[in-house]
């Protein structure tokens, strides 16, 4: 932990799974709000990294916390601190992981793991920062879903699972805050650019050679399609980035569901 936060009147801005990916970029878009920040991540070494470039660059503060949200113990030490940031404005429940291998032949701990930080953190983070959004009747919270959160397919039934979990959770949230001044978005990306299918976890899953290049898109263009949606007056809780994704996600949840389920499942989900 850097430096305390959230002691003056200044607006602060947290960030879960900071160290890569979207948690990065949305913790420096944030910074060039200038916003004070909050981050948290597994890596103490990458959020070190960031938050001294975030300094030097836009000098804001940054308190950093090193916590494995799939732990209760590091969980609750998250929680409370949020719960105390009298100021917030935006919360990112960015943290997340894939995986590759289909049931029943999954590692079952890694599996728990997954839900553990996809849905429970999610929750409990959530809730944390809804505390302080609702006493000043202001806020954003964004988590990030996916557009596989429409869909099934083989080798990733709990990520599945877990991001249509964050999208029907976060929608709900919406029902119960849409009076009290707070902003609740499911941000659902497709394929984008990032460390993530780089990750241990996703080690030999063969993505990014498998996948069409066209389906991918860029990390920086998604959060910056987020922060543009989640701050217009319509209150749309899902956020799919680009129009592919849109037709994915509409056809998803539409009637042409079943013929989805098959393509993307390679015949075996009907």
């Amino acid at each position: 932990m850097a430096e305390q936060i959230g002691e003056n009147d200044r607006l602060v801005s947290a960030v879960s799974g900071a160290s890569s990916g979207f948690g990065a970029i949305y913790a420096r878009r944030f910074a060039e709000m200038g916003h004070d920040l909050f981050l948290v991540a597994r890596r103490q070494d990458r959020l070190d990294e960031l938050a001294a470039e975030l300094r030097e660059k836009y000098g804001v503060r940054v308190e950093t916390m090193r916590a494995d949200l799939s732990k209760p113990d590091e969980l609750l030490a998250v929680e409370k601190r949020i719960e105390l940031l009298k100021n917030l404005e935006y919360m990112v429940n960015s943290a997340g992981f894939g995986g590759n291998r289909q049931f029943p032949d999954v590692d079952i701990d890694l599996e728990t793991r997954m839900i553990q930080v996809h849905c429970i953190a999610t929750m409990r983070l959530s809730r944390a920062a809804l505390l302080p959004m609702t006493a000043r009747r202001r806020g954003r919270l964004i988590n990030i879903a996916s557009a596989a959160g429409y869909l099934a397919g083989w080798g990733a039934a709990d990520y599945t699972g877990t991001k249509a979990y964050i999208l029907t959770f976060s929608r709900s949230l919406q029902a119960d805050v849409r009076n009290k001044g707070v902003r609740v978005q499911a941000l659902a990306p497709g394929f984008v650019k990032t460390e993530f299918h780089d990750s241990e976890t996703m080690k030999n899953s063969g993505v990014k050679e498998k996948i069409w290049r066209p389906l991918w898109c860029s990390a920086e263009k998604v959060v910056d399609t987020s922060l543009r949606q989640i701050n217009r007056p319509i209150r749309t809780v899902a956020c799919v980035p680009t129009l592919l994704y849109k037709l994915v996600a509409w056809g998803g949840s539409a009637w042409c569901l079943a013929p989805l389920r098959v393509l993307f499942s390679g015949g075996r989900v009907r």
